[in-house]
C-alpha cells in the first residue's frame, strides 16, 4: 500500500459512506483520465460506452455509471465496494503510444500495449488509501476482494505472514480461516466456523506431538478448554451459554491466531519443523 498519512495510520480520521462515495468519484475520474479503463471497458475522459452499464448490471446487479449521479439510497457500502471490485478487474495501465494504420489506410495514434498487473497494483494502492479509513478499516486484496482489516490494534495479527510449516494440514487452514474471518459479510455461524478451524490446527499439532514442544501442559490444556467451554465443539451441561458470542468469538479468534504464531515460531526456532 502507498504511504498512509498520520491520521490514517493512527485512526484519527474515519470516513462515513457518503465521504467514501465522494472519494470514489475522484478515484474513478483520476484513473479514467489516465486511460486505465480504455483496454477493457473502452472508457475515456471523452467517451463512455452504454454497454459498460449493462455489463456492470449483470455482474454486480447495479448500474454505477455515471458515478457522480447516484441517488441517495444508492450510496451504500455494498454498491461502493461492488463498484470498486468491478473497476479493479477491468483496469490496466497504458504503455507508450505508437502510430497504427487502419485497413482503410488511415494513420492514427494509439497505445502500443497495456500492463494489467501494474494497473491493478496502482489502482489497488489508491483504493486502499480510501477504504482504510472507512469503518473498522478495509483493504482491496491482490485477488480483487475487499476484506475487513480488523479493529485498530488487531489488524497487525491479521496481516502477519503465515510462517511456512505444514502446507496442507496447517498453513492453508490458517490462511483460509483468516480469509473467512475478514469477509465483511460474515455471519455469526461463519465466525464460529473460522474459530473452530483455528482450534483444529492445535488439535493437529497435538496429535503430531509438536504442541508440547512449544507449550507446557497447563497452557496446552487452556487452548482446548476454551474450545470446549464455549460450545465450539462438544455439547455438555457445563458449557457457558449466556455470553455475547459476537464479542467472544472475536476474542477467541485473535487469541488462537496469536497463539498459533507464537507456537509455530517457537517450533521453527527450535528447528523442530
Amino acid at each position: 500500500m502507498k504511504r498512509l498519512y498520520y491520521s490514517s495510520r493512527n485512526k484519527k480520521k474515519t470516513i462515513d459512506v457518503f465521504q467514501m462515495y465522494l472519494q470514489l468519484q475522484s478515484l474513478f475520474a483520476y484513473f479514467r483520465n489516465k486511460d486505465f479503463f480504455v483496454e477493457r471497458l473502452n472508457i475515456t475522459s471523452e467517451f463512455f460506452p452504454d454497454e459498460v452499464n449493462h455489463k456492470a448490471m449483470f455482474e454486480i446487479k447495479f448500474m454505477p455509471f455515471p458515478i457522480t449521479k447516484w441517488d441517495e439510497h444508492e450510496v451504500t457500502e455494498e454498491n461502493i465496494f461492488d463498484t470498486i471490485e468491478f473497476l479493479y478487474i477491468h483496469v490496466s495501465k497504458p504503455g507508450e503510444k505508437g502510430w497504427f494504420t487502419s485497413d482503410s489506410g488511415y494513420n492514427y495514434l494509439d497505445y502500443v500495449g497495456y500492463d494489467e498487473e501494474a494497473g491493478k497494483e496502482e489502482f489497488r494502492d489508491a483504493v486502499n488509501l480510501i477504504i482504510n479509513d472507512y469503518g473498522q478499516g478495509f483493504e482491496l486484496t491482490h485477488f480483487g476482494e475487499i476484506l475487513a482489516k480488523g479493529k485498530h490494534g488487531l489488524e497487525e495479527i491479521l496481516e502477519a505472514d503465515v510462517p511456512e510449516y505444514d502446507l496442507s494440514n496447517i498453513d492453508e487452514k490458517v490462511k483460509n480461516a483468516i480469509k473467512k474471518w475478514k469477509n465483511r459479510h460474515l455471519s455469526l455461524s461463519e465466525r464460529k466456523q473460522a474459530v473452530i478451524e483455528l482450534a483444529d490446527v492445535f488439535e493437529w499439532l497435538k496429535k503430531t506431538e509438536k504442541l508440547s514442544e512449544a507449550l507446557d501442559s497447563k497452557d496446552e490444556r487452556v487452548l482446548f478448554e476454551i474450545a470446549n467451554n464455549f460450545s465450539l465443539r462438544h455439547h455438555n451441561p457445563n458449557q457457558k451459554q449466556n455470553y455475547d458470542t459476537n464479542i467472544w468469538y472475536s476474542w477467541m479468534f485473535h487469541f488462537y491466531l496469536a497463539t498459533y504464531h507464537a507456537v509455530i515460531r517457537t517450533l521453527k526456532k527450535k528447528n523442530l519443523v
